[in-house]
């Protein structure tokens, strides 16, 4: 258990590096940009989201699966890297021969096309990103991981705050700035690691690639699927309201982001762990004990965050003081992705990957039906509240699922929790009765501590263990 924690806090130090790097880029961008200004920024945001769920076709997850079943994982990588690369050039000229309808559909501007050349450039650069720090956290260099992953995001941030200072503040001086950024930290971690590509394989080895495409391909289909569930909201948004309202729930989105440093954080170290341990036959017990940890530790988080969500105001600015009512609900896109990680492991072990298909495909129908019915209603509030209702749905779907060809844990705890913060997440978004919102919370707390008393005793008694025997 100290091992996994050694390495969980040290995968961790990148995420949380990311993930505060993130976070300044935020007030800065909406400290210079009108809420209609930074709604077009989100059209941009959810461009580049459909291009990083799409464009390594499956791959990248084929080859974490098959990670410790090959013998050369260097050689691995460069097999799996083919077929994504060979796709982002037939992409990139796709998105040349139609940057200026491109840009009219994201921005209402067909003059916008240089943007859309760097968005299409920076995909070929993201795919170097993607599999170079898949192998450095599947090998467990979780230092090196989080060297890089803050270099990148750092590069970003250096990017956008230059182009501001010499630009005009704008949407699409923060998109240059990004994507410039993007480029440029992606071609240092290339750099880093140019010595892997010096002998690049003669021949394809069509029998691996048959192999990682049998695994990769449903995973496309269903990540196809899963990225329109991420976007629906802001299509939605796009098509029945105004650049104002899609900058005020962009900002709100990505205040609730903050919830994806447990998530990166966690997946980083627990997607590795999790295939040692079943090569290792570890009892379902393990499984489970982290699968309830997990969901203590981020539900204790987001009522720290819904506790003090007036604070938002602080991290942007007060011309998006309406982002604290909305936060909260898409705080379970994060939260259930987090937790579904330690629930859908059946899927993962056996091979399952179409299961995936049929998860997003339930959740995404949830999720067009809600936008239809709240959106013209509620504007951002009925974007949020359909988001969140979503990723429950996803995570029910996925746990379900997994749980039929997997012998598989109880999850009736998670879904009492579950249901007490989506409660408390609506009762944010419409009531809006601070005080009574406020002792609301503090019960939760104690109810969660509560519930999970004995998980809590547990750990305490392996660290005093742990910390007695040292001494």
């Amino acid at each position: 258990m100290k091992q996994l924690l050694i390495r969980l806090g040290q995968f961790s130090i990148g995420s949380l590096g990311a993930a505060l790097l993130n976070l300044i880029l935020i007030p800065v961008t909406t400290y210079f940009l009108s809420p209609s200004e930074y709604g077009k920024t989100s059209m941009f945001f959810l461009a580049q989201t459909f291009l990083i769920y799409i464009i390594y076709l499956g791959f990248d997850q084929a080859f974490t699966r098959e990670f410790h079943d090959q013998p050369k994982p260097v050689t691995l990588m460069k097999q799996a890297m083919v077929i994504p690369l060979l796709s982002s050039l037939a992409l990139i000229g796709f998105m040349v021969g139609f940057a200026p309808w491109i840009s009219t559909i994201l921005f209402a501007d067909s003059s916008y096309t240089i943007a859309i050349y760097l968005l299409g450039v920076s995909s070929f650069f993201l795919i170097f990103e993607r599999f170079l720090l898949l192998l450095i956290r599947m090998e467990n260099r979780a230092l090196s991981f989080s060297f890089y992953s803050i270099l990148v995001k750092g590069m970003i941030l250096i990017g956008t705050l230059v182009a501001l200072w010499v630009g005009p503040p704008t949407f699409i001086t923060v998109i240059y700035g990004m994507l410039i950024g993007q480029i440029v930290g992606d071609f240092l971690l290339i750099l880093a690691h140019f010595y892997l590509f010096r002998a690049m394989p003669g021949k394809l080895d069509t029998h691996l690639l048959k192999q990682l495409a049998h695994f990769g391909l449903p995973v496309v289909v269903g990540t196809f699927l899963y990225s329109l569930l991420i976007l629906i909201d802001k299509v939605f948004l796009r098509m029945l309201a105004d650049f104002y309202v899609l900058g005020i729930y962009t900002a709100a989105f990505k205040v609730a982001s903050a919830l994806m440093i447990i998530q990166v954080s966690f997946a980083n170290f627990w997607v590795p762990t999790a295939y040692e341990w079943y090569k290792h036959k570890k009892p379902i017990s393990y499984y489970e004990k982290v699968s309830h940890i997990v969901m203590f530790g981020i539900s204790f988080f987001f009522l720290t965050m819904l506790f003090f969500k007036e604070w938002i105001v602080v991290i942007l600015s007060p011309a998006y003081l309406e982002a604290q009512y909305i936060f909260p609900l898409l705080c379970f896109y994060p939260l259930m992705m987090t937790v579904s990680e330690t629930t859908n492991l059946g899927i993962v072990f056996l091979k399952r990957s179409a299961l995936n298909i049929y998860v997003s495909l339930i959740a995404l129908i949830f999720a067009v039906v809600l936008n239809f019915l709240f959106v013209p209603l509620y504007g951002a509030v009925g974007a949020a509240l359909a988001t969140g209702t979503a990723y429950i749905i996803f995570f029910l779907a996925r746990t379900f699922f997994s749980m039929r060809i997997w012998e598989g844990f109880s999850v009736k705890r998670h879904l009492i929790i579950i249901s007490i913060l989506y409660g408390l997440a609506v009762y944010s978004a419409f009531f809006r009765q601070e005080w009574i919102e406020k002792a609301l919370i503090i019960g939760a707390f104690a109810f969660l501590v509560w519930l999970y008393r004995q998980d809590i005793r547990d750990l305490r008694t392996k660290f005093s263990n742990r910390k007695g025997g040292s001494a």
